[in-house]
Formats: structure tokens, C-alpha cells, sequence
């Protein structure tokens, strides 16, 4: 499937919305939906595609981030997504500072390598406990020493829970990695008020499919 830059854009944004959407669940509930959560740990280990949809699998696997995104661009205003939104302008953020510290890039590439070994030679999935605990380790070891921090607002008893702070680090390690994507197919976030109205047209195009 040919895509066109903007329909690029509009759905690696819908990437970062997604996980950040995600993150808000598991910080609120304590669960989300399996098929939502591998879909985007998914992504972190496709660093080499051939295709711009390889990234994703297929425009379906992102029908909440675009949901999101496009509730967004139509109202303006706080809406229930507040918490996705406000982490998703944190991660486009904190993206701009890890793609300036080289060393950080070089060891985040080879530690996610290490880890996608890890669990294919052990048949592990991606969203596995084992996977996000190691992915968990190399967020702390890497983005979390790059500032301003994301801070996950969330039922206290739900963010306390071993596991459930090692998906969402994994789940906000995938918003970068959606969002390194945006800025590499010409996104910017100047492009979130003077190219609303074309993102949300793309949003909705899209959504339909």
C-alpha cells in the first residue's frame, strides 16, 4: 500500500497516541488489551523495514491511536485523552533530546538488538513479562536519564505493581520509537496547529479503512 507523506505522519502520531493511550489503562486500571499492547511493543524491534507499514503491520492495529488523534484534532479542548495527550507532547519532547545524545541512540539500537535475540531465540512474545521487564531495564538505563521526565499519573495500588510499571516503560519506549518515525517522515509538532485541519482530514481517511 502506497502512503503519502502526511498519511505517514498522521499515523505514526497515531503511534505515539496509542501507547500513550495505552500507558493511561494500565496506570488507571491495571490492564489493557493484549492485541493493543503487543501491537505496539511490536514496533520497537522493527529498526530495519522495508516499507513504512512494516513498522505497524497494518493501518488496523492502530484503530484507537487514530480514534485518539482524531477526537484530538477535532475538539481542541481537554477531552477524556487528556492524560494520552498531555505524554504524548511529552515524548515528542523527550525525542528531540535522545536524537541529540548520540551515545544514548547507540545504546539504546544495541540494546534493543539484545533483546529482540532474547526473546526470538526463546520464542518469548513480545509483550511477554520477561521481554518487557528487559525492555523496562533499558528504558531506565537510557531514556530515563535524558530529561524532561514523563511522569505517569495512575491509581497508586496499579503503579506499584512490578509488571505493570515494566509495560508501561516499554509502552512509552514505543511512543519514542513512533515518534523518532514521525520526525524522520517530516513531522513537526508545529504541524499539530498549523496543519490541523489536513491531519485531521488524513485522521478520518484513514480511520476508515
Amino acid at each position: 500500500m502506497k502512503l503519502s507523506r502526511l498519511e505517514e505522519q498522521t499515523i505514526s502520531l497515531a503511534g505515539v497516541m496509542q501507547a500513550c493511550q495505552i500507558t493511561d489503562e494500565i496506570a488507571q486500571l491495571g490492564m489493557t488489551s493484549n492485541d493493543n499492547l503487543d501491537s505496539c511493543i511490536k514496533t520497537i524491534f522493527v529498526t530495519d523495514p522495508n516499507t513504512f507499514l512494516d513498522v505497524y503491520g497494518e493501518i488496523g492495529s492502530l484503530a484507537l491511536g487514530l480514534k485518539i488523534l482524531k477526537d484530538t484534532l477535532s475538539n481542541w479542548i481537554p477531552t477524556k485523552y487528556r492524560a494520552a495527550n498531555r505524554n504524548c507532547l511529552a515524548i515528542l519532547m523527550l525525542e528531540r533530546q535522545l536524537v541529540k545524545s548520540k551515545n544514548t541512540v547507540l545504546r539504546l539500537s544495541q540494546g534493543i538488538e539484545e533483546i529482540r535475540r532474547e526473546f526470538e531465540s526463546k520464542a518469548l512474545g513480545p509483550s511477554s513479562s520477561k521481554t518487557t521487564a528487559l525492555l523496562s531495564n533499558l528504558y531506565k538505563q537510557t531514556i530515563s536519564q535524558l530529561g524532561p521526565k514523563i511522569i505517569v499519573k495512575g491509581q497508586p495500588k496499579n503503579l506499584t505493581i512490578g509488571v505493570n510499571t515494566e509495560r508501561i516503560r516499554s509502552l512509552l519506549l514505543s511512543g519514542i520509537r513512533s515518534a523518532v518515525l514521525w520526525r524522520q517522515v517530516g513531522g513537526r509538532r508545529r504541524d499539530l496547529v498549523f496543519r490541523r485541519t489536513e491531519l485531521l482530514s488524513c485522521c478520518q481517511g484513514l480511520n476508515k479503512n
